[in-house]
């Protein structure tokens, strides 16, 4: 009897990392675990033991990175959530974080994401400046990059002011920790230069090589001065400033 074919979501990081991990480009280490969408909700939602099998391949799989380490699920991570979900700093907390994840992906958007399992990463040591949201997610340097079968449509600064604005200043939420100066560090940290532009240029086209047509590409900045490249997805599931020309035409 032939197995039943998962249909993998084209964003899924299951889809296009095994794509452009050997690529030349900085690249996290990335060690995956497929895990039924179905046994991550009972233990999740349901406060349900995860089977024995797939925490054992959980555990060998985070060992294999080390901590701390990043999770995520192959779709995303609850990265606003910072403390409690993505940063996983030890073995210990490792399966309060799988839930923390995993049930923000099951709230994300109406119906929640079909996700496929679990992405253990290396933790990259960012040039973080100051932390932000409910999570003190450290905020650095990032950038979006949009491509169409090599060609570059646009890139953007990933943390805007406005968003951070809207969290600092919720009024449900009360007085937010965050350093007084953060507009003028988030304006450093988004100004973009001619010599990074060449070189996520050159990244951002040797990727689209082999994730043609319409992407967004991530890009992270370490204190060691290296550009990682760090996520994708399909172009059109993804944000554009509205000031965008490149997000006028696509919504016309």
């Amino acid at each position: 009897m032939s197995k039943t074919k998962v249909s993998i979501n084209v964003s899924s990081l299951f889809n296009w990392y095994p794509k452009t991990k050997n690529l030349p480009v900085p690249q996290p280490r990335t060690e995956t675990v497929m895990i039924s969408q179905g046994s991550l909700f009972r233990f999740a939602e349901e406060g349900k033991p995860l089977p024995d099998e797939d925490k054992t391949r959980i555990e060998e799989t985070a060992n294999k990175i080390g901590y701390p380490l990043f999770l995520r699920t192959d779709l995303a991570s609850g990265k606003h959530s910072w403390k409690k979900s993505c940063y996983v700093p030890n073995a210990e907390d490792l399966y309060d974080h799988i839930m923390e994840v995993v049930s923000f992906n099951d709230n994300a958007d109406i119906l929640g994401l079909s996700y496929h399992g679990l992405v253990f990463r290396e933790f990259l040591d960012l040039d973080w400046r100051f932390k932000a949201f409910w999570g003190q997610m450290p905020v650095a340097r990032e950038r979006r990059y949009f491509v169409d079968d090599g060609k570059i449509l646009c890139h953007h600064p990933y943390w805007i002011e406005d968003a951070i604005a809207q969290w600092a200043e919720d009024r449900f939420l009360g007085k937010q920790e965050i350093v007084d100066n953060w507009r003028e560090i988030l304006a450093e940290l988004n100004t973009e230069t001619p010599e990074e532009c060449k070189l996520l240029t050159d990244y951002a086209q040797k990727i689209s090589e082999v994730l043609p047509r319409y992407w967004s590409l991530d890009f992270a900045h370490g204190r060691d001065g290296t550009w990682w490249f760090i996520d994708a997805a399909l172009g059109k599931e993804s944000w554009h400033p509205e000031d965008c020309p490149i997000f006028k035409q696509m919504e016309e």
